[in-house]
């Protein structure tokens, strides 16, 4: 995992600069776009790679086989349908050939912008002055002792520096810290969060258009992960039910707007 990080944070700036405008718009006009490229890219790989005319005959054959077992049904024609099903049967098949071949194609690219989106649509990057909270966690044997956060000029912090490691309740349970900071400008940001003897480096971003990850693994035995409460961004403002899936709010109006723009840009373009 610790060397596909860095990959994916590699691909993920290279992306930023044929993409990185769409972080600029308001975010639910940015995701709308971003469904309608990649449709877009979708639809036009699909003329790539299939033989449109062939598929064209074969829409056109569908049709005319729906009215053929239209009549049939009306004239009670048992033979006649079957023989409409078994041929409707075999055209389907081609086109799901086809289909499938356009998956096989266009499943590395979309699975890429797919990437680049996780990595920018999950949250809404921090505002200058935005009330932030630093989260540490612990191993259990750290509850009762006390860590603190480096306290330079720039961080805003608002909590006391030095905090006593608290139990989370879970199970097993754990330690956690949290502290409460405001940036007062724009600029990537290292906290320091000390204990036993273990630094860890909080990497955070504040006032621009990306945001680094809010959860970060660190490498201390008892410093072992830090994070940020960071801004879940949800369509519309609607969770969409998310949860229950375990998708992110964004992936289930994206994987939507895209269904729905592939078939409108087909018939536009004349798209079989």
């Amino acid at each position: 995992m610790n060397k596909i990080i860095p990959w994916l944070n590699s691909l993920t700036e290279v992306i930023d600069y044929p993409l990185g405008w769409l972080l600029w718009l308001p975010r639910d006009l940015s995701l709308l776009l971003f469904a309608l490229g990649t449709a877009l890219t979708m639809t036009l790989l699909r003329k790539r790679v299939t033989n449109q005319h062939f598929l064209h005959c074969c829409a056109a054959d569908l049709r005319r086989l729906k009215q053929l077992k239209a009549e049939a049904k009306s004239e009670g024609d048992m033979q006649a349908i079957a023989r409409v099903r078994s041929t409707t049967g075999q055209i389907k098949g081609i086109q799901l050939v086809a289909d499938l071949r356009v998956l096989a194609v266009v499943l590395i690219p979309v699975a890429v912008l797919a990437m680049w989106a996780g990595e920018r649509f999950d949250y809404i990057p921090p505002r200058i002055g935005e009330p932030l909270v630093i989260r540490a966690h612990y191993p259990a044997s750290s509850v009762g002792k006390l860590t603190h956060i480096l306290p330079i000029a720039e961080l805003g912090l608002v909590s006391p520096p030095i905090q006593a490691v608290r139990s989370d309740s879970q199970s097993p349970p754990t330690g956690i810290a949290e502290w409460m900071i405001r940036l007062p400008e724009p600029g990537d940001f290292q906290i320091t969060l000390r204990h036993q003897g273990e630094s860890a480096f909080h990497q955070l971003r504040v006032g621009q258009w990306t945001y680094f990850a809010p959860q970060q693994q660190q490498q201390g035995e008892r410093l072992s992960q830090t994070e940020v409460d960071l801004e879940r961004y949800h369509p519309l403002g609607f969770d969409l039910g998310s949860q229950w899936i375990g998708l992110p709010p964004w992936m289930i109006a994206y994987v939507i707007l895209t269904l729905v723009l592939v078939p409108v840009i087909k018939r536009v373009l004349h798209i079989a």
